[in-house]
């Protein structure tokens, strides 16, 4: 929580310095992204075990005959 705080404070100071507003305004945009995107994450309940199980099981995928996988090569 103190790295977020500080990044905060680091881009309103920057975001006060004249030629630097545009490294205040990235890192600002970055910060609101991932917030939201923190926040849907949240919100679905969904966790990354979940989603890694929901994806189901397929077949191996063979390249073709003659590829590296092919059995009568």
């Amino acid at each position: 929580m103190l790295v977020v705080i500080l990044l905060i404070l680091a881009t309103v100071a920057i975001g006060f310095v004249p030629g630097l507003a545009l490294f205040a305004i990235i890192p600002g945009v970055l910060l609101v992204a991932y917030a939201a995107w923190l926040l849907l994450a949240a919100v679905s309940g969904r966790t990354p075990g979940t989603a890694v199980r929901s994806r189901g099981r397929r077949g191996p995928e063979l390249l073709g005959p003659g590829g590296p996988d092919d059995p009568d090569t």
